[in-house]
C-alpha cells in the first residue's frame, strides 16, 4: 500500500472502482425520486456533480453518492451498500414517497468499467488520454472525451478523475492508460491507498462507519443535509438529532491505535476511535474519533488514547501537493525543477 500512496502523493495512481455503484435514473419521475431518496438540495446545472448522502429509515448513512446531472437523466455514483440493496431501497423510496414517478434505473456498469486516476499529476496522465479538454473541467464537473465519461471527482485531496469506460475498449483503454502513465509516475492504486489518503484529508468513507450509528451531523456532514427538505430517513433524522451528544474529530498520535480504542481525558472516557491509519507521508497515526460534543474541538493535546497521547487537529494533517501544482506550468517531467512545500503539515 505504501508505493500506491507515494505515488496518489508525488505522482498518480489509477485505481479500479469495484465497489462503487453507477446508476443512471431516466423518466419524468427520476428528478422527484432522486429528490427523495437523497439529503441535499438538488441544485445542479448540467453536466455539474453534487455529493450527497442517502438514509436508511433510522436516519443513519445508507450510501455515500454523487449525483450528476445529464442533459435529461441523473447519474448516481454510489458507496456503501451492494448494487441489490442499493436498487431495493430506491424501489422502496419511489413506491411510499413518490409512487407516481415514472422512473427507469440503469446499471452503466453492465456495459462499462469505473477507474479512478488520483494525485498532483493525474490531470497530466488523464490529459494524456483523452485530450487537453479534461484540463478545462471544474471540481465536480464532467464531460465525456473519446467515448470516456469523465468525472472531476475524488476523495484524496489530490487531482482525481473518475472515469467510466466502455467494457468493449476496457482493455485496449487501460493498456493505453499504462503506456501514457509509464513516464508520469502512474502505477496501480489500492482502495486501502485511497482510504488512507481520504482520512488524511477528511473525506468521508462510508466504510469508515463499520456499523457505527452515527447520524450525519455527528459525522460532521450537516453540509450536505438540507434542514429544510423532506427525504428518506428525515424524521428518523431529526428525533435523534435532539439527542445527539458526540461528534467526530480528526486527531494524530506518535504511537499505534487501533479501531475502538477508548479515548480518555483526565482519566475519564469521552469517546472512541471511529477509524485510524499509520500515515507513510507523515509518519505517525491520524484516526477519526467520536468526542462529547464540548471536547469536539482541534488544538486539544491532553487526550489519550490505549498507551499514549492524543492530539485533535484541524483536517486535512498534510500539505496536499495538489494544491502546488499549476497546470500552466507544472509537469512531472520537470517536478524537480520546481518548489514545493514539505507534504506534512504538523
Amino acid at each position: 500500500m505504501t508505493a500506491a500512496i507515494e505515488a496518489l502523493r508525488h505522482s498518480a495512481a489509477v485505481t479500479r472502482m469495484d465497489h462503487v455503484h453507477v446508476l443512471r435514473l431516466s423518466g419524468p419521475g427520476a428528478q422527484a425520486l432522486l429528490d427523495a431518496a437523497t439529503t441535499s438540495r438538488l441544485f445542479a446545472r448540467e453536466n455539474q456533480m453534487l455529493q450527497t448522502l442517502m438514509l436508511d429509515a433510522n436516519g443513519l448513512p445508507f450510501a455515500d453518492a454523487f449525483v450528476c446531472l445529464e442533459e435529461d437523466a441523473w447519474v448516481v455514483l454510489a458507496e456503501g451498500p451492494t448494487l441489490p440493496a442499493l436498487r431495493e431501497h430506491l424501489e422502496r423510496v419511489r413506491s411510499t414517497r413518490t409512487p407516481d414517478a415514472e422512473v427507469l434505473v440503469t446499471d452503466l456498469l453492465t456495459d462499462n468499467v469505473l477507474w479512478s486516476v488520483d494525485g498532483p499529476f493525474a490531470w497530466e496522465v488523464t490529459a494524456a488520454l483523452l485530450g487537453p479538454e479534461v484540463l478545462g473541467a471544474p471540481y465536480l464537473s464532467f464531460l465525456t472525451l473519446k467515448g470516456v465519461q469523465c468525472f472531476r471527482a475524488g476523495k484524496t485531496g489530490e487531482y482525481g478523475y473518475l472515469l467510466l469506460v466502455p467494457k468493449a475498449a476496457a482493455d485496449e483503454t487501460w493498456q493505453r492508460l499504462l503506456t501514457v502513465g509509464k513516464d508520469l509516475g502512474l502505477v496501480e492504486g489500492t482502495l486501502a491507498a485511497l482510504d488512507q489518503c481520504a482520512l488524511e484529508n477528511w473525506h468521508f468513507s462510508i466504510r469508515a462507519l463499520g456499523g457505527e450509528a452515527l447520524i450525519p451531523h455527528e459525522l460532521q456532514l450537516q453540509w450536505r443535509v438540507d434542514a429544510k427538505k423532506e427525504f428518506e430517513g428525515v424524521e428518523a433524522l431529526r428525533k435523534r438529532l435532539v439527542d445527539s451528544k458526540v461528534r467526530l474529530t480528526c486527531f494524530v498520535a506518535r504511537h499505534a491505535v487501533t479501531r475502538g480504542e477508548v479515548v480518555t481525558l483526565d482519566g475519564e472516557k469521552v469517546g472512541t476511535v471511529l477509524e485510524v491509519g499509520f500515515s507513510s507521508t507523515r509518519g505517525d497515526w491520524v484516526g477519526w474519533a467520536v468526542l462529547e460534543v464540548a471536547l469536539a474541538w482541534p488544538g486539544i493535546d491532553k487526550f489519550r488514547v490505549g498507551e499514549g497521547p492524543m492530539a485533535t487537529c484541524s483536517p486535512p494533517v498534510i500539505d496536499n501537493r495538489s494544491l502546488f501544482v499549476d497546470q500552466r506550468k507544472h509537469s512531472y517531467r520537470t517536478r524537480v525543477e520546481s518548489e514545493f512545500p514539505p507534504l506534512v503539515s504538523r
